[in-house]
């Protein structure tokens, strides 16, 4: 195409494309006007209805007289004698009832429907809205994973729908996915482990260097001298600034008590997933008894 040629035919493209957005413009509004114009006669029908209900309800429930009981919503409509009532209008009765319970089911149909126009409306008027909220839906669905310690606020944390963190001041701010990970963790027999080294970094902890550990009285009557000697996990590693770091606590140690859990009651760490909450609730300190191998330290 020559220059001039190929000027024309971009201004057929845009005026083509102008033309189409302003049709798609207009039918917004005439859509949106519409629905404005079907609401408020709907409305208008909704109002009519309650008075009518209203006048209905009075009616039913006023006495026609002195000593004489109401008709009623749901009273029966006989005397104690089983005898239809004499002192009522016993057909203009059934048929405010019956009229009241149309109005009731009619009432419900309308409102439901003028709320699902009034979606319809704001659809029109934010077109991306209603995906914003598939999409906040389906986020709010989808598994969360678990809680993690925040070593920056020494509080366990959650993560928000949207990838924030929970339970903290200013979370709004911070991503869940890129907080500290714990690294300091208890080799257990199953997936337990890894959660309960996590609550060992987050709790205060001091411990006890012993080849022969003596458990102290809490322990029990049941628990057998064997089991106070036998650990039950590994330390695999320990995170710089952490509370075990500071209990002094090193890779390769072997547990053989935390607290009151030992090798015969541990549950595969799962008592240690439960009992470390309860303490640092208390902010109380956890006394642990291990076996430390000469390759860590050749004074054990």
């Amino acid at each position: 195409l020559i220059p001039r040629e190929e000027e024309e035919v971009r201004k057929r493209f845009h005026t083509n494309s102008d033309t189409m957005m302003q049709g798609n413009a207009g039918n917004e509004r005439d859509a949106e006007s519409m629905l404005r114009q079907e609401l408020a006669k709907l409305d208008i029908k909704k109002k009519s209805m309650e008075h009518e209900a209203d006048a209905i309800y009075l009616e039913l429930t006023t006495p026609p007289g002195e000593d004489i009981e109401p008709m009623g919503i749901d009273t029966p409509l006989v005397d104690q004698d089983g005898y239809p009532r004499g002192d009522i209008d016993l057909y203009r009765c059934r048929t405010l009832r019956r009229r009241f319970r149309e109005i009731k089911t009619d009432h419900k149909e309308i409102s439901n429907k003028i709320e699902e126009m009034l979606v319809q409306l704001s659809a029109l008027k934010n077109p991306n809205k209603k995906e914003h909220e598939q999409k906040e839906t389906a986020a709010r669905r989808l598994p969360k994973p678990k809680p993690k310690y925040d070593s920056k606020t020494g509080k366990w944390v959650v993560m928000n729908w949207d990838g924030t963190v929970a339970g903290i001041p200013g979370g709004e701010q911070r991503n869940f996915a890129e907080l500290d990970r714990q690294v300091s963790g208890l080799t257990g027999d199953d997936e337990m482990s890894s959660h309960a080294s996590s609550l060992v970094n987050s709790t205060r902890s001091h411990t006890t260097l012993d080849n022969e550990p003596h458990p102290p009285s809490t322990v029990g009557d049941h628990a057998t001298a064997q089991g106070l000697k036998k650990p039950f996990a590994r330390v695999d590693a320990v995170a710089t600034g952490s509370p075990a770091q500071t209990a002094g606590l090193k890779e390769e140690d072997l547990i053989i008590k935390f607290g009151p859990i030992y090798a015969d009651n541990n549950d595969h760490l799962r008592a240690i997933a439960g009992f470390v909450p309860e303490v640092a609730a208390e902010q109380e300190s956890i006394e642990i008894h291990l076996l430390r191998p000469k390759l860590n330290d050749a004074a054990v």
